[in-house]
C-alpha cells in the first residue's frame, strides 16, 4: 500500500495484529508490574469478620441511653487475640483497631470519648458512628476484585497476598527483537569512522521496550544489504513476538526493510503515515502471527513512532484494553506559537506543566527529527492537526503525556 494513511487507521491495523505471548504463573514478588491474565474473585469476605475501626471500648448501644455512664471493664479484644466470651448488658471491653467485635456488642467508643479507671470506664458522649467494619463490607466472597489487563501495582500485590494467592496468572512478557540496519552505524564504545554514527536508536528503543514491560533482544547491527536484512529478519521473527527494525523504511537505494517486510510478512500493511515526525513507518505480520514494525532511522521519528504505535501494541499484547493502551491525552494552553505540518498531523516535543489550575504546554524550540537530544528534554507531545497552520500562544491543543513526565 503506497498511499498515505491516517494515524488512527495505522494504529487500528497494528492492534488488529496484536500478538498473544501466552499466560504464566509467577510468584507475588515477580508479579509486581506484570499484567493480570484472569479475573480474580474475592475468595473470602473482606474484612473476614466484624472488627473495630478505632481503639477504645466496645459496648451495647442500648446501654447508652443516659450519659455520662460508668461501666465495668470485663475483658479485652485485641488484634489477633479476640475476646473469649460475649459482652453482656451493662459491661464494656477494651478493644483495639482491627480486633474482632465480641458477640453481643454493637458500638465502639473511641478512647478520646472515655475516662478510664482501674477496672472501669466512664463514657461521656455517644459517637456519630458505630466505628465497626462489618464482615464483607469491602469485598464479599465471589465479588470480582482484580481484572484481566490490570497492572499489578503495590496495592494489587497486597490484595492478592490478603487473598492468600501466592502465584497469580499473568501475561507473559512479549519478546521484542530490535534490529538496527545501516552501514553508517557503529556500536557504543567503538570509534566512528568517516560518515559513521553511534547506534544510539537501538539503546533508546531497548529502554522503551523495557518500560512497556516487555523483554528486548537486541541483534547486532545489520548491514545495508538485502541478504543481511533478510537473514536477520528471519532469525528475529523465529524467536520473538514482535520485531522492530530501525531505519531502512524510506525509499532510498539502500533501504531494504520494506522489500523484506513484503517477503516475510503477509503483505506490508502500510508505510506512509500522515504525521510528522515519523511519516515512513512499515508494518506487517508473519504467517505465525509475529508483528513486524519498521521504524524510521531519525531519532525523533523513531521515538514518536514507538510511542504512538508500538507502546499500545505491547500494552494490548499484555491484556490491556484498547481504550486504555495509548498515551493519556489532555487539553492544554499553548505557551508560544506552534507550527503545523500542512497535510500531516504534527507531534511537537515539549513540556507540560500545571499553572493556576490549568495545564499548559511549552513546545521546544528545535523540532528537528534528526535531533537526538529532542525528547531528552520533553515530557509531552503537543498535537497540531492536519491542515492547520501556526497556532498562536494561548490557543488550546491536545497533548499526549509521556510516561515518567
Amino acid at each position: 500500500m503506497s498511499q498515505f494513511i491516517s494515524v488512527e487507521d495505522a494504529l487500528e491495523h497494528i492492534l488488529n495484529a496484536t500478538p498473544n505471548p501466552g499466560i504464566e504463573r509467577v510468584s507475588l514478588p515477580e508479579a509486581a508490574g506484570r499484567y493480570l491474565a484472569d479475573v480474580v474473585n474475592a475468595p473470602v469476605d473482606v474484612p473476614a469478620f466484624d472488627n473495630s475501626a478505632m481503639d477504645g471500648v466496645v459496648v451495647r448501644r442500648d446501654d447508652l441511653a443516659s450519659l455520662p455512664l460508668t461501666l465495668p471493664i470485663v475483658g479485652e479484644s485485641a488484634a489477633g487475640h479476640p475476646a473469649h466470651r460475649e459482652l453482656r448488658d451493662g459491661e464494656a471491653m477494651r478493644i483495639s483497631t482491627g480486633a474482632r467485635i465480641p458477640e453481643g456488642a454493637d458500638q465502639v467508643i473511641p478512647r478520646e470519648l472515655c475516662d478510664f479507671g482501674q477496672d472501669e470506664v466512664t463514657i461521656h458522649e455517644t459517637p456519630d458512628h458505630d466505628h465497626i467494619r462489618l464482615r464483607g463490607e469491602y469485598l464479599a466472597t465471589g465479588r470480582p476484585a482484580l481484572f484481566p489487563g490490570q497492572r499489578l501495582d503495590a496495592a494489587a500485590i497486597g490484595l492478592l497476598a490478603s487473598f492468600n494467592i501466592a502465584a497469580p496468572s499473568v501475561m507473559r512478557r512479549p519478546t521484542v527483537a530490535i534490529v538496527a540496519t545501516g552501514d553508517e552505524l557503529v556500536e557504543v564504545g567503538a570509534q566512528p569512522g568517516p560518515g559513521q554514527i553511534i547506534n544510539s536508536n537501538a539503546y533508546m528503543i531497548e529502554a522503551l521496550v523495557r518500560s512497556c514491560g516487555a523483554t528486548p533482544r537486541v541483534f547486532p547491527i545489520t548491514s545495508d544489504s538485502y541478504e543481511a536484512v533478510s537473514r536477520t529478519f528471519a532469525q528475529a521473527s523465529a524467536t520473538s513476538d514482535l520485531v522492530i527494525s530501525i531505519g531502512g523504511v524510506s525509499v532510498g537505494e539502500h533501504d531494504h526493510v520494506r522489500r523484506v517486510l513484503d517477503e516475510v510478512s503477509r503483505g506490508m500493511t502500510f508505510w506512509k503515515i500522515r504525521m510528522k515526525p515519523g511519516k515512513p513507518l512499515a508494518f506487517g505480520t508473519t504467517e505465525r502471527g509475529v508483528a513486524l514494525v519498521g521504524l524510521p532511522g531519525n531519532p525523533a521519528s523513531s521515538f514518536v513512532g514507538f510511542q504512538l504505535f508500538v507502546r499500545p501494541l505491547l500494552a494490548c499484547a499484555q491484556g490491556v484494553p484498547r481504550d486504555q493502551a495509548s498515551l493519556p491525552r489532555v487539553n492544554a494552553v499553548l505557551d508560544s506559537p506552534a507550527k503545523g505540518a500542512g497535510g500531516r498531523r504534527a507531534y511537537l516535543a515539549g513540556q507540560w506543566y500545571a499553572q493556576r489550575g490549568a495545564i499548559r504546554f511549552a513546545p521546544l524550540s528545535d523540532q528537528s527529527s534528526g535531533n537526538p537530544a529532542l525528547f531528552a528534554g520533553a515530557n509531552a507531545l503537543g498535537i497540531v492537526e492536519e491542515g492547520m497552520g501556526e497556532l498562536n500562544a494561548g490557543a488550546s491543543l491536545p497533548v499526549l503525556l509521556l510516561p515518567g513526565g
